[in-house]
């Protein structure tokens, strides 16, 4: 245990109240199958006897402040002719502690490293103290703080000992609702584009509004979603006067505040440094405007592990508490989701006291799990569509760079609003924004405004669909198992779908799967149960299908031997991203070249269709939309679903020629 104020500005300073601090390791979190070993036995450490100072009395609770402390206890017991700071320091010593709070640190296997994903949260009831409730009457409260807004919130909280003793009632699993597929609604604030937005359609949730102040990017926005309410303002000014709460009234929130300040890459000051600075902290009152049941937040990994930064990452925890949330987050490799790139960013889930807070979701690729995507299996629904303004490599400015096997490595670099520095594999030019767009997991046919350099910053900044997906899938589906009474407010479930199998709940129609992300979502049609959620599986292989698929990246060649090579596996362990015949594979890397993109068309052939040969041109002119989005011709469901099955059958096909390392004729 630690004094609050030795943590930072994660708790509010107040004098004896304490937090608990656990050091655990995420490997053994699961020891018996999924069942989750308690961090109240991870984190136990010995402590020498020697270092034992003094019995103290010391109270767990799930109360909140300023409940059970010293404030409460009778004046009495100190002695009147005390000074202020004699009390204080009689107090420190001697006084009742009382712990509200535990701080969870996961740390790798060799618990040498900093944490890379914690949990903050209130203690549940099942942890606090049994103990019996000692009211006070409001003139015995004694008041130490100097703030006057704490010391006037104090005497406002003396109430009626009814409201203390609800508090005391075991916690019961919330009694099912009678709506029957109930649709879950979804706000996103710093929406840019939309990306945690699509995510979100794409995970089954209707998103109702969208928050941002950059012109292009909500006009993006309002192109793609179009049953939305967008605001275009500053999140300062959120929500607009007079706006219904009912309206804004949302199951899970999404926040994304500007990550440039925040970012490794951002090594001088820029013109926003400040509004992007103070866009951070619009987090704590837009939740306590909105008071959504679930949030999200996506940011730079540099929050969290940079030392300058530390301080504002424990105020950013500390704004969610106060809001009302319990929090986890982590640094996630989203490469491990099926993107094709390497980016790491914080996550945090946050979870309004009562409502359990959920996992993040497991990794769906990775050794024992589908195979890495590529920067070629990222750009296959390229080959297809026709040119756009977003995509017309002929017209783009030929480079001399060095080739790549698109079928073999992730890109060069995280996508950035410049790009990142990555190139098209021929080594002939940049990408398109239509094919960065692919690469952070859009679907080929999203809009964008403006012209390509506007386009091009709204997919740097996007949180990318794919990963968005898997993060509200599992959100929803815990959502909806505790709206069912299928668990309780403070459960902590590591797997949902196997803690559900063991209490003998059947879920039928059940997908394995994940829905496409070009097919979007739909609806099994064997799926008959009252559920909307807990029935579209996770997108994990089950454990024979991942020793299946382990047999055969065992079997694989490594494409992370380079000295470039992006070590995916956090572990180590993962080398392989796809079969490759050895005896029909052209291992030969033809250096620069004069003749344009075709000579890599020759080095890959199975993927000749990505190499065009653009026409030479140092320039072009920005290209602005010039008349609104189409309106799409209703197909019908029947007609929909056959074009669906037979496009994902193709796709099957693909996969498995692929997998042999046979050369694929794409016409």
């Amino acid at each position: 245990m630690c004094r609050a104020k030795y943590l930072g500005p994660i708790f509010e300073w107040k004098l004896n109240e304490i937090a608990i601090v656990l050091n655990v390791r995420e490997d053994v979190h699961q020891t018996n199958g999924t069942d989750m070993v308690s961090p109240f036995i991870q984190g136990l450490e010995d402590v020498d006897l020697d270092e034992a100072v003094k019995a103290r009395d010391c109270i767990l609770t799930n109360k909140p402040y300023p409940f059970l402390s010293f404030r409460k206890t009778n004046p009495s017991t100190y002695h009147r002719q005390m000074t202020k700071d004699e009390c204080r320091k009689d107090i420190f010593h001697n006084g009742r502690l009382v712990c509200r709070a535990v701080n969870i640190l996961i740390k790798d296997s060799n618990m040498r490293a900093k944490p890379y994903a914690g949990v903050v949260r209130r203690l549940y009831s099942h942890e606090a103290d049994q103990l019996p409730i000692q009211h006070a009457h409001s003139n015995s409260v004694i008041v130490l703080d100097e703030d006057e807004k704490t010391q006037n919130a104090l005497k406002r909280r003396t109430k009626s000992e009814s409201l203390e003793i609800l508090e005391d009632l075991p916690q019961f699993r919330r009694t099912p609702r009678r709506i029957r597929k109930q649709q879950y609604t979804f706000g996103d604030t710093f929406c840019g584009a939309g990306g945690a937005s699509q995510g979100a359609v794409q995970a089954g949730l209707h998103v109702t509004w969208g928050l941002d102040h950059d012109h292009h990017a909500i006009q993006a926005y309002g192109y793609n979603h179009t049953g939305a309410d967008v605001y275009l303002r500053d999140a300062h000014d959120f929500p607009p006067e007079g706006t219904p709460k009912l309206i804004l009234k949302v199951d899970i929130l999404h926040l994304s505040p500007p990550c440039c300040y925040w970012s490794p890459a951002h090594t001088r000051d820029g013109q926003n440094d400040q509004a992007n600075y103070e866009a951070i902290y619009t987090v704590g009152p837009i939740l306590k405007k909105v008071k959504p049941r679930i949030a999200t937040l996506e940011q730079t990994f540099g929050l969290m592990t940079h030392a300058q930064h530390k301080q504002n990452f424990h105020l950013l925890i500390n704004d969610i508490i106060n809001a009302g949330y319990d929090l986890r987050y982590k640094l996630q490799d989203m490469s491990r989701f099926g993107l094709p790139q390497q980016r790491k960013r914080l996550l945090i889930i946050a979870a309004r006291r009562g409502t359990p807070l959920p996992p993040f979701p497991k990794p769906t690729h990775g050794l024992g799990l589908n195979p890495f995507v590529s920067v070629a299996d990222a750009l296959v629904p390229l080959h297809k569509a026709p040119d756009d303004e977003y995509h017309m490599p002929q017209s783009m400015r030929v480079l001399n760079k060095e080739p790549y096997d698109p079928t073999k490595t992730f890109l060069k670099g995280c996508i950035t609003t410049g790009g990142g520095g990555n190139y098209h594999p021929s080594g002939r030019r940049n990408f398109t924004a239509r094919e960065y767009a692919l690469l952070q997991s859009f679907p080929y046919n999203y809009e964008f405004s403006g012209c390509n350099g506007e386009a091009l910053k709204q997919i740097g900044n996007a949180f990318p669909p794919i990963m968005a997906e898997a993060l509200y899938r599992t959100i929803a589906q815990h959502l909806e198992a505790f709206d069912h009474g299928l668990i309780g407010a403070e459960e902590e479930i590591a797997d949902l779908q196997d803690h559900l199998s063991k209490q003998g709940i059947d879920l039928p129609g059940s997908q394995s799967h994940p829905i496409s992300l070009f097919d979007g979502p739909m609806e099994s049609e064997l799926d008959k149960s009252p559920y909307r959620y807990l029935t579209r599986g996770t997108g994990v292989l089950s454990p024979n299908q991942g020793r299946r698929r382990t047999h055969q990246q065992q079997q694989q060649k490594s494409c992370f031997g380079r000295k470039d090579a992006f070590k995916a596996d956090p572990a180590g362990a993962e080398k392989n991203m796809r079969r490759v015949n050895p005896k029909t594979e052209d291992k030969s890397i033809k250096p620069k070249s004069q003749h344009g993109d075709a000579d890599a068309a020759m080095v890959f052939p199975s993927y000749a269709w990505l190499f065009g040969s653009p026409t030479p041109t140092t320039s072009r002119a920005p290209l602005q939309r010039t008349s609104p989005v189409p309106v799409p011709v209703p197909v019908p469901v029947s007609d929909y679903r056959a074009r669906r099955l037979e496009r994902k059958r193709k796709f099957k096909e693909l996969e498995d020629a692929l997998d042999r390392g046979d050369v694929v004729e794409l016409d």
